[in-house]
C-alpha cells in the first residue's frame, strides 16, 4: 500500500536524510504538528520551517540522520513508529541521539510527529559539564526551548517563502 503510514514515514525520513525539504514538504500536511523535548509544539509553518533550518544547516553541524526500523504503530493503524539517530555537532561538540518518532499519516500525508529522545543525556553531550549536572532539570529543558525556538522564528523571519 503505497500510502501506508510505513511507507509514507519511509518516504518522509528518506527525504529528510538526503535533504530534500521540498520533498518533506509535499509530505506534509498543511496543519502538520512536530513536537519534542528541545522545541516542544510547533504546528504549521514553523513545524516545517525546523526542518529547512536543520537540512540548510548541514554543512555547520554536519548532521546525518540515520534511519534504523520503521514498523507500524501496533494500537494505530494510522500512525508508524521510527527509531533513528542523529549525529551531528552543535556548538561544535559532537552529538549522537537516539531517537523515537511516532508518526500520524493522514490521506497520505504526515499530519503528526512526536519525538522523544533522553534530553538529559542529549544536554550532557551538547552543553558539557552543565549539561551533565543540570540536564534532568525542568529550567534547562525550559531554557533550551526557548532558544531554540527563538532561533527557529529568526530563522523564518528571515525565510519567508515557508
Amino acid at each position: 500500500m503505497e500510502n501506508s503510514p510505513v511507507d509514507v514515514a519511509t518516504k518522509w525520513f528518506t527525504a529528510y536524510s538526503s535533504g530534500d525539504f521540498e520533498g518533506m514538504k509535499r509530505l506534509a500536511a498543511s496543519d502538520y504538528v512536530f513536537e519534542d523535548p528541545a522545541f516542544g509544539r510547533l504546528e504549521g509553518k514553523r513545524a516545517i520551517g525546523m526542518y529547512k533550518m536543520f537540512i540548510s544547516g548541514r554543512d555547520k553541524t554536519e548532521a546525518v540522520w540515520n534511519v534504523h526500523e520503521v514498523k507500524p504503530e501496533p494500537t494505530n493503524p494510522q500512525k508508524a513508529v521510527v527509531r533513528f539517530e542523529a549525529v551531528y555537532k552543535f556548538n561544535g561538540r559532537p552529538v549522537t541521539n537516539q531517537i523515537s518518532s511516532n508518526i500520524l499519516v493522514v490521506d497520505g500525508k504526515v499530519k503528526e510527529q512526536i519525538d522523544s529522545f533522553d534530553f538529559p543525556g542529549w544536554a550532557a553531550q551538547s552543553l558539557g559539564i552543565f549539561g551533565w549536572l543540570f540536564g534532568s532539570f525542568s529550567f534547562l529543558q525550559n531554557s533550551v526551548k526557548q532558544k531554540a525556538n527563538a532561533r527557529l522564528d529568526d530563522f523564518i523571519a528571515k525565510h519567508p517563502e515557508l
